[in-house]
């Protein structure tokens, strides 16, 4: 690793790890390096995150997924090293938007979310899922604009073809976007219609200007999303069409055998009932 790479700053951290800018030495490259901390209780469980988050990214190669250079360790840890990108995340492009008064409009929704979708896709066709689908994990490159986007952060992922690495009672993902059936703690239960329910939520977001549930607690959360009637996005958007009320209920049910069964039905189901042409050039609903 030290051979390889220069550490600089540090620019993300987690709870279990530190993501820094690094340079390759004798060039000019830059790079991302998560490197996870020692000595945490579940390293063994970690260090088994990584190398799933790793073997997920290097099975995406060519979508819009971040792209995973090599799984090496510096000074005993285990780090992932990846394309090292600049612009903001999702949530904070949403929240520049509405610091200016503005809702986010549906073209560029489209622009924003479509190779999302596309890799989702092949994710899941590959079996992997990648269970923490929320704004933060989606990187809108450059400044002002989309100028391309990554979908970060496979840690939490699960691939169909390995074990189980989450126990029993234990909820994994971001309270706002987490489906009905993860509240119930058994990973066992889980497919990829968790991911379909999060893709929702976030669309319900990026339109709305809030999540579906809006809490004062976790647990006046996991009522409202386990039994409470779905939003309306109608009522917070009405310059959309009032079929997308039932759209919602169906990317937002909390029976998932009602729920869109893939990340394509629902992303089509949307394009078509906001009146957008294939690859999100359509009648271009104005950002309100």
């Amino acid at each position: 690793m030290a051979e390889r790479y220069r550490l600089m700053e540090v620019v993300g951290k987690g709870g279990h790890s530190l993501v820094y800018r690094a340079v390759e030495r004798g060039g000019d490259r830059e790079f991302a390096v998560k490197v996870l901390h020692q000595g945490m209780p579940s390293q063994e469980e970690l260090e088994a995150r990584l190398e799933r988050e790793y073997h997920a990214l290097v099975a995406l190669r060519g979508t819009a997924a971040t792209r995973a250079d090599e799984l090496c360790r510096t000074d005993g840890s285990l780090c992932l090293v990846m394309e090292f990108l600049r612009g903001q995340d999702l949530d904070e492009y949403l929240s520049d938007v509405e610091d200016q008064g503005r809702r986010i409009d549906v073209d560029t929704l489209v622009e924003l979310l479509d190779p999302i979708v596309q890799t989702l896709e092949v994710a899941h066709e590959r079996r992997i899922v990648h269970r923490d689908l929320k704004p933060g994990n989606i990187f809108v490159l450059g400044r002002g604009g989309p100028g391309g986007v990554r979908l970060l952060d496979f840690g939490l992922a699960w691939s169909g073809s390995a074990a189980p690495i989450t126990r029993d009672g234990v909820v994994i993902g971001s309270p706002s976007y987490i489906a009905p059936e993860v509240w119930e703690g058994n990973p066992r239960a889980l497919d990829l219609r968790v991911d379909v329910y999060s893709l929702g939520a976030i669309i319900y977001r990026a339109l709305s200007g809030e999540v579906p549930f809006p809490a004062r607690s976790i647990r006046e959360k996991v009522e409202a999303a386990t039994k409470a009637a779905r939003p309306s996005l109608h009522a917070k958007r009405p310059d959309l069409p009032r079929g997308v009320d039932d759209w919602v209920g169906q990317a937002l049910a909390i029976d998932r055998s009602t729920r869109f069964a893939r990340v394509s039905g629902l992303w089509r189901a949307l394009l078509m009932t906001l009146g957008v042409r294939e690859k999100g050039r359509g009648r271009g609903i104005q950002a309100s």
